[in-house]
């Protein structure tokens, strides 16, 4: 490791940049020189998507489209020239296919027109801004990281830039490639030479927490605002060991593979294909990556669906000189054309399924739907969903898949689509709405006082957060399984139920008290298998940050409280406020109510991550006689391949108590079933502060507009006086408003009535 560094550090030594490198401020005003072409008003938009850590600097992120200022309904890639300070290479690459965008030779034109044409282009030279200054200041050729003040002491800034030119023993900067959320914890410990628990002071340091640089989340919302069907972030490899590679998403231990890998694999495949190596010997390699530790490009894929390869451009020598430099440019451009050639189909295969999702009865487009591939689906992704067009897109094989569609409100669809290469399929979805039903949750207690209790409904689309008092509380729900859950406070005991809505019912809610039995206080480990670890009163599966990976079939850890009188009682239920992050559908976590005999009563299974804060959920046992003795177990059952950090109790609580209340009460209807109010088809979005959209399902009267920034800040507001039932066209033009500065930004539509609101995300881009 010793030689290694110093090897390094000799690559480093009296290096000197090459003018042909573009440093920050010569890239913005290459960028805004372009914005003051008037030729290019429609074919390129420069847009400001966030601001640097230390600096705030802007970052700037180019659009290259026939209608580059308006979001359209056309696939969107992203390329990314930089995120690493001194691996500058990127920057010049995406520069340079600006300038073949926009200013094509005549033997490309007819290629990149239609590219402009049929794609929403994206562009960030460097989205590391602070860390490009410090290079091109030759105060560090070999920094990595942006400039988040630390000083050697701890955390706390000192106002001094503290660097070193030699490599790995920075003091200030975050590794914005190791700051997204995605498996963020394990960082990345390579040449680490600090352990303390303020900062490692490392090239690799990963941050305070996920997302702590506003670089990394100016990147983060531009992906969650735009669905990305492809996009490349350019790196270079300082020893030369990851140089000429193309990554794509991972495969871990064990064969553990994202659910994609074939097709991403295969185009990555292709695209390495098209990128000779530097010694014109060969071509780029194409590889799985197989690490763990908060990266954009896997972030991207888990988090939006996005394909996003990263790329080692250059070789050992970083920042080469003279003709190197264009010589790199031009062994990448063919991989860049081809990866957006095959988001359009264009010369190349097509495989690729897509489509809008309507409404069958309005034909309105239906925003956040979700759709699966069932031969492409896993737990560890993040639901692919909608855009704001109702599109849905899937880049596949060829081959006969298996289409979800899933939206709240809406009857689920299945249908079976072919992919093919010679076309792309283009298949429009109808989706029927579900039926409404009325659900009545009775809060009952034995003496009249109005009680007021808080409690959450939630389904496969997320969870509503709702009060309910003494008496009768109605809800309009569309026919779904729900989950019905209410903590208590003070002895009285929690209450949950799931139930499937296909009529309208009635639920009595108990509010009494009962007894309770607290597990940890202390916790015993007396009768308990496995590396379970005690610190304060928090139990947890493991005393290392990691649980270890185990045979499955042979060591389940457990843990198994004594027998609990609960004689009299019909009804157990135990609180747990926990969190856990284990690895999705294999390292699973339990709760069981057993009985003497182990007959299980009651459980609850839990996987993936929750790990943010600790959070409370509920098991429960119901019998139509009454329990005697009972006891709690708790499992957790690891593989033999990838770790996380496992499972913490902060408190767990059984409680019991006779519920004369338990059954569930289908009742006759006496209403007319609710739609709920909606904002629908804005447009355009993004506007200059001019556009209009469509109130759905108004119920009459009159209503309330409001708009709001990102501060919460009221810039708008209008009553609608005495409007007819049914839907209504609203036109708002923000420019003859008096009121706050409209400038560009994000802004939240609020349409309230006297029993309902809706709310809806606009966009506003000014020149």
């Amino acid at each position: 490791m010793y030689k290694y560094i110093l090897l390094l550090i000799s690559l480093s030594v009296g290096q000197t940049l090459d003018d042909q490198y573009h440093s920050t401020s010569e890239i913005y005003d290459f960028l805004d020189s372009l914005n003051q072409l008037e030729e290019l008003n429609d074919w390129y938009h420069l847009d400001t998507i966030g601001y640097s850590t230390q600096e705030n600097i802007p970052i700037l992120a180019v659009r290259i489209s026939d209608n580059a200022s308006v979001k359209e309904d056309e696939p969107r890639v992203l390329f990314i020239g930089q995120v690493h300070a001194e691996e500058i290479l990127g920057v010049e690459i995406v520069i340079d296919l600006i300038k073949d965008l926009l200013f094509p030779d005549a033997s490309i034109s007819s290629h990149m027109n239609i590219l402009k044409q049929y794609l929403d282009i994206w562009i960030i030279p460097t989205a590391n801004p602070e860390g490009l200054n410090v290079v091109h200041d030759g105060l560090d050729l070999s920094f990595r990281k942006n400039k988040r003040d630390m000083s050697p002491e701890g955390p706390f800034p000192n106002n001094t830039f503290d660097y070193d030119p030699s490599i790995g023993n920075d003091i200030d900067g975050v590794d914005l490639n190791r700051n997204f959320s995605f498996n963020w914890a394990f960082g990345d410990t390579f040449l680490e030479p600090d352990n303390s628990d303020y900062a490692s002071h490392y090239d690799y340091y990963k941050g305070e927490e996920p997302f702590s640089e506003s670089e990394a989340v100016a990147i983060r919302d531009l992906a969650l605002e735009n669905d990305f069907v492809f996009s490349i972030v350019w790196h270079s490899s300082r020893s030369g060991n990851l140089s000429e590679k193309v990554f794509t998403s991972w495969k871990w231990e064990d064969a553990k593979e994202s659910p994609d890998l074939d097709i991403m694999k295969s185009i990555s495949d292709y695209f390495a294909s098209l990128i000779e190596t530097e010694d014109g010997t060969s071509t780029y390699l194409s590889v799985f990556s197989g690490s763990r530790n908060g990266k954009l490009h896997d972030w991207f894929y888990r988090e939006t669906g996005c394909m996003q390869y990263l790329v080692e451009c250059g070789t050992s020598n970083l920042q080469p000189e003279g003709l190197l430099i264009l010589n790199t440019i031009e062994r990448n451009k063919p991989a860049m054309i081809y990866l957006m050639d095959r988001a359009i189909g264009y010369y190349t295969d097509a495989a690729q399924i897509t489509g809008n999702i309507y409404d069958a009865e309005t034909n309105e487009p239906i925003e956040g739907a979700i759709v699966e591939v069932f031969e492409h689906s896993g737990s560890v992704l993040k639901p692919r969903k909608t855009n704001e067009f109702g599109r849905y897109r899937r880049i596949l094989d060829v081959g006969t898949y298996t289409f979800s569609f899933k939206a709240e409100g809406y009857l689920d669809q299945n249908l079976s689509l072919v992919a093919n290469n010679s076309s792309i399929t283009e298949r429009d979805v109808f989706m029927t709405p579900a039926s409404s039903h009325q659900l009545n949750l009775k809060l009952v207690h034995q003496d009249d006082s109005n009680y007021i209790i808080g409690g959450t409904i939630s389904n496969r689309f997320g969870v509503t957060e709702i009060e309910i008092s003494t008496g009768n509380n109605y809800f309009d729900l569309f026919e779904d399984e729900y989950k019905i859950q209410f903590v208590m406070n003070d002895n009285n005991i929690p209450w949950e139920k799931a139930l499937t809505i296909g009529s309208d019912t009635e639920i009595n809610i108990p509010y009494q008290s009962g007894q309770l039995f607290s597990m940890n206080q202390p916790w015993s480990l007396e009768n308990s298998q496995g590396d379970w670890y005690i610190e304060n009163t928090i139990l947890r599966t493991q005393e290392s940050q990691y649980y270890d990976n185990r045979d499955t079939l042979n060591n389940i850890q457990w843990l198994e409280s004594e027998a609990i009188d609960i004689s009299g009682s019909n009804r157990a239920v135990v609180s747990i406020s926990h969190r856990y992050e284990t690895e999705w559908d294999f390292d699973p976590i339990e709760i069981l109510i057993l009985d003497l005999d182990n007959n299980v009563l009651g459980s609850k299974i839990f996987t993936g991550h929750k790990w943010d804060i600790p959070h409370t959920d509920l098991v429960s046992a119901l019998t139509e006689d009454t329990f005697s003795n009972v006891k709690i177990r708790l499992e957790f059952t690891p593989d033999n391949s990838v770790n996380y950090r496992g499972w913490e109790i902060h408190s767990l609580v059984l409680y019991s108590t006779f519920d004369e209340y338990l059954e569930i009460k289908e009742v006759s209807a006496n209403y007319t079933p609710k739609i709920p109010l909606r904002v629908s088809g804005l447009f355009p979005n993004p506007s200059r502060g001019n556009f209009q959209f469509d109130l759905l399902n108004f119920s009459g009267g009159s209503a309330t507009i409001n708009i709001f920034n990102l501060l919460g800040q009221r810039i708008f507001t209008n009553t609608l006086q005495e409007l007819d039932k049914g839907k209504h066209s609203i036109q708002i033009d923000l420019n003859r408003e008096n009121g706050l500065y409209t400038s560009s930004g994000v802004y939240f539509i609020r349409i309230e009535t006297k029993n309902e609101q809706a709310v809806k995300k606009c966009i506003i881009l000014k020149n």
